[in-house]
């Protein structure tokens, strides 16, 4: 029977595996949603000053491709651990309490984004409910704390790995 670090550096594979491939599905939405917003609000401009024509369209979407870019984007940086941490106190503790302050951090990450996640999704059918069709635009919610929970999930397994093996 393996032991509980050879079970966990298992586990780790496979959700670096997933979590790879998320992360290149996020950057690619990045940048498409980057990309529509600016074509789609530079197109608007130019018609607008040149034609005198404004599309509602474009500039009804916009705010939704802000949101979109800004969430994903934000879970790209906490992949890439780029995102704001409060940790200047932390540099200055010990080795094993930094590891197990991550350890609850994670934790209560995975809690409160948990609970977010669920929560989303009654947000998501109350949006429907309202516009419709167009409401399914704010699928980017669920996404967002779904990705984030795994993130954090992913931050607790790493706590255990560098508890159980000694790297």
């Amino acid at each position: 029977m393996p032991s509980i670090g050879r079970l966990i550096a298992r586990i780790m594979r496979l959700i670096k595996i997933i979590d790879n491939f998320l992360f290149a599905c996020e950057k690619f939405l990045v940048v498409c949603f980057f990309s529509a917003l600016v074509v789609g609000v530079t197109f608007n401009i130019i018609s607008r000053n040149l034609f005198q024509v404004s599309f509602d369209k474009i500039l009804e979407f916009s705010p939704v491709f802000v949101v979109w870019t800004a969430l994903l984007g934000a879970t790209v940086a906490m992949k890439t651990k780029r995102h704001l941490r409060l940790e200047l106190f932390l540099r200055y503790c010990p080795e094993k309490f930094q590891k197990l302050s991550y350890f609850l951090v994670s934790s209560f990450g995975v809690i409160i984004t948990g609970i977010l996640l669920i929560a989303s999704f009654q947000f998501v059918e109350n949006e429907i409910s309202i516009f419709g069709a167009r409401g399914r635009l704010s699928m980017i919610f669920p996404i967002f704390f779904g990705l984030t929970c795994f993130r954090y999930f992913t931050g607790i397994l790493e706590s255990l790995n560098g508890i159980f093996i000694k790297e």
